[in-house]
């Protein structure tokens, strides 16, 4: 059922995208035969670097609690995720000769990867302690060198992607002073928005001491070396696919240059959405430890081990996710082609399910400067 329901998002996607596509297409055939001084398809590309919010929640077993802190640190830092990825954006406009209105379809695609090994380990003294013994009034000691080591070792690899589709149609509104100098569109359309991560952790870890016990009779006290080792493991996979209307406004005002030669604007915009999806968590994770607890004086020994493994997660869920964004920039345009530089930012609230036994809900952003190429064609 699920795979089915996959297959038809998918079909309903390309669908849009081939309908929005034919009709620019259609709109630049019967717009080529007339003359124009201004483009009526603009074509877009450009990049961001994005700083990514809404992370998945670290794996944190029981045994951490028992851990030092310098041991769990390593454990804990191997899993944090990468705080950058690297967008690429499309971008065709269609807006035909004499009208006010322009249809639009654009892609933005990022990815992001983080792979890390931290490993720590308590330094090893010469001796940990003494055993005294009473005996008629002597005092005995006996050193006891560590021969092991308590450390933390955390293996994490983990992997972003992010694919938005936007599907509008737009009419230059002509509001106050935009309207004489600059361009000011309101546009209406249909986003798609896509989140997926893999992420795989392992982890190690082992305590060691030796504790004194005080004998029953009060004359002496027994050394008790005990260690344990830990060792855990989490694989997860988590995707949101929605779909939903959207609005955005789009403005830009020259400040320098004149519209016969070239021009520097300073642009900005807003945009907002309501998404309608699912929300996919496939969550797997299991712990085992092991306990020695040494008696030295009666050369005897107690052994334990132990497998946690709960049931898989496989959670699935339908969400609404509100949209919200902007930019602001500048850019050098002449009359067929243009370049943008300027900060973008774009927020998915509740877009992503990154628990591990239970759900919990994650704003999914990216934000960061954005660079652009444009160039006109058809005029």
């Amino acid at each position: 059922m699920s795979k089915t329901k996959n297959m038809r998002s998918h079909d309903i996607r390309w669908q849009l995208l081939t309908t929005v596509s034919a009709v620019a297409l259609l709109g630049s055939a019967c717009a080529a035969e007339a003359d124009s001084d201004k483009p009526i398809i603009w074509i877009e590309a450009g990049g961001q670097l994005e700083r990514l919010s809404g992370n998945p929640a670290p794996f944190s077993p029981a045994f951490f609690s028992l851990m030092t802190p310098s041991n769990l640190a390593a454990m804990v830092g191997s899993q944090r995720p990468s705080p950058n990825a690297f967008g690429e954006e499309g971008k065709i406009s269609f807006a035909p000769e004499g009208s006010d209105w322009v249809i639009s379809a654009g892609i933005r695609y990022g990815r992001s990867h983080a792979a890390r090994h931290l490993h720590h380990h308590t330094p090893a003294p010469t001796h940990l302690g003494s055993v005294y013994v009473f005996y008629k009034g002597f005092v005995l000691t006996t050193n006891f060198p560590q021969n092991k080591l308590s450390y933390g070792d955390g293996q994490t690899s983990l992997s972003e992607k992010h694919l938005i589709l936007d599907f509008q149609v737009g009419k230059d509104v002509g509001l106050g002073m935009f309207a004489a100098q600059g361009d000011s569109t309101v546009s209406a359309g249909v986003r798609i928005a896509q989140f997926t991560t893999a992420s795989g952790v392992t982890l190690h870890a082992r305590n060691y001491v030796i504790n004194f016990a005080t004998a029953t009779t009060g004359k002496y006290r027994l050394p008790q070396p005990f260690h344990s080792s830990y060792a855990a493991v989490l694989q997860a996979n988590r995707s949101t696919q929605a779909i939903g209307p959207s609005i955005s406004w789009y403005a830009s005002l020259p400040i320098a240059g004149n519209a016969s030669d070239s021009t520097i604007n300073i642009d900005w915009g807003v945009n907002a959405a309501l998404l309608f999806g699912r929300q996919r968590a496939h969550v797997h994770h299991q712990t085992t430890g092991s306990h020695y607890h040494k008696y030295k004086a009666f050369h005897s020994a107690d052994t334990g081990q132990y497998t946690n493994a709960p049931p898989d997660q496989n959670r699935s869920r339908s969400v609404s996710i509100p949209n919200i964004g902007g930019f602001a920039g500048v850019s050098w345009q002449t009359s067929n082609a243009r370049i943008s530089f300027g900060y973008r930012a774009d927020f998915f609230l509740r877009a992503f399910d990154g628990g591990i036994d239970a759900r919990k809900s994650e704003t999914v952003g990216f934000k960061g400067p954005f660079a652009s190429i444009s160039f006109g064609l058809g005029d």
